[in-house]
């Protein structure tokens, strides 16, 4: 490999744990292939993850976990989305409950339910696009009409809940009539909960990501970890869109796309130039992202990084599946696959700025 653009692939963190993290990376690769065909869920790769304690990296000391820095944890998740994008991605959306459990300081269910996860007992995940990115049409979302002081009732769906079979507890949200909102720990076993078969989609089905309706399922104040409050959405922590998680998945695929091309680059003179501008892109992006994870809030904004790791992930895997070819196109190689799945940041929890940037890339318009 060519040591000159595989320096500007390096990881920016210095990882205890860099031996382990390779060889759990490549035996996610193995079975990435049979999942993305699969229509069930992964229990090969999610197996894997648990085997190795990744359920545990984003859970406090206090309560059983790890406690993984955020910028070593992001570089963590880029480097399983190498190997695996859909085992990183139901990976960062049982992460995802698992932060709006740890945003919930002096809650009992909150502590109840980390503590059971760290354990292995319990698999949490998180369904709160409606408060942020989505629009579906047809579904009516999930309201909460208060029943008596204190009491709840859900109706309505949940969309877009990865792993929504598997799960004992779904991190979600709703709105009340008066304006208010609140989330909170909704147990699996509550009665009035449906999950639905998973959604066909384009890529990443194995990830099981579905909706959940709910008719008059009970919530109290002991379920909840937020709310209700005038703007949930302006609590710190508690919601949101465009993470640094997600920008991590589509740099880690990119990765492991511009790796690919590089062993292809000694036969092929042609790659030389475009290897070396998309290696230097993903060097800078990748740099912009560890600084907002440090907490270096005067480099750019989380939005512009996941705009330039969208279109980075995007022309990274088309490249590799123009430079194999046919052979590329083939189900069996992943070329295509990549190509497929790097469409999912398209989609997936992309805020209406980054949307428009990338609409306008697509057009060859300059961003703003």
């Amino acid at each position: 490999m060519n040591r000159g653009l595989a320096a500007k692939l390096s990881w920016t963190q210095i990882d205890p744990e860099t031996a382990r993290l390779q060889s759990l990376t490549a035996r996610l690769a193995e079975h990435d292939g049979p999942a993305d065909v699969g229509l069930e869920w992964p229990r090969e790769l999610w197996s894997v993850l648990e085997q190795a304690g990744v359920t545990r990296w984003s859970i406090s000391e206090e309560f059983g976990g790890e406690g993984c820095p955020r910028p070593l944890l992001v570089q963590r998740y880029a480097q399983l989305a190498g190997g695996s994008l859909t085992a990183a991605f139901i990976l960062s959306q049982h992460d995802a409950g698992v932060r709006r459990l740890l945003a919930a300081p002096g809650s009992d269910v909150a502590a109840r339910w980390l503590t059971a996860i760290a354990k292995g007992q319990a698999f949490t995940t998180v369904g709160i696009s409606h408060l942020t990115t989505s629009r579906r049409l047809g579904a009516q979302p999930v309201k909460a009409a208060l029943d008596a002081p204190g009491i709840y009732r859900l109706s309505g769906t949940i969309p877009w809940v990865t792993a929504a079979q598997q799960a004992d507890v779904i991190v979600t949200g709703a709105p009340l009539d008066d304006g208010r909102q609140m989330l909170c720990a909704l147990p699996a076993e509550r009665p009035g909960m449906d999950v639905r078969p998973p959604f066909p989609l384009a890529a990443l089905q194995a990830s099981c990501t579905t909706e959940v309706v709910l008719k008059d399922v009970p919530v109290d104040e002991s379920d909840l970890l937020a709310g209700p409050a005038s703007d949930i959405l302006s609590n710190p922590g508690a919601v949101g869109t465009a993470g640094l998680e997600t920008s991590a998945l589509a740099l880690g695929q990119a990765r492991a796309a511009l790796e690919a091309l590089i062993e292809l680059a000694p036969d092929r003179s042609d790659l030389a130039e475009p290897l070396d501008v998309l290696c230097e892109n993903w060097q800078t992006c990748w740099a912009q992202l560890i600084a907002q994870a440090k907490g270096k809030h005067d480099t750019v904004t989380p939005s512009q990084i996941r705009t330039q790791a969208n279109s980075l992930v995007l022309r990274s895997t088309q490249a590799y599946l123009t430079a194999r070819r046919g052979a590329g196109f083939l189900r069996t190689d992943p070329a295509q696959r990549w190509a497929r799945q790097a469409l999912f940041f398209l989609v997936w929890s992309c805020p209406t700025p980054v949307a428009h940037a990338a609409i306008r890339d697509l057009a060859g318009l300059c961003q703003a």
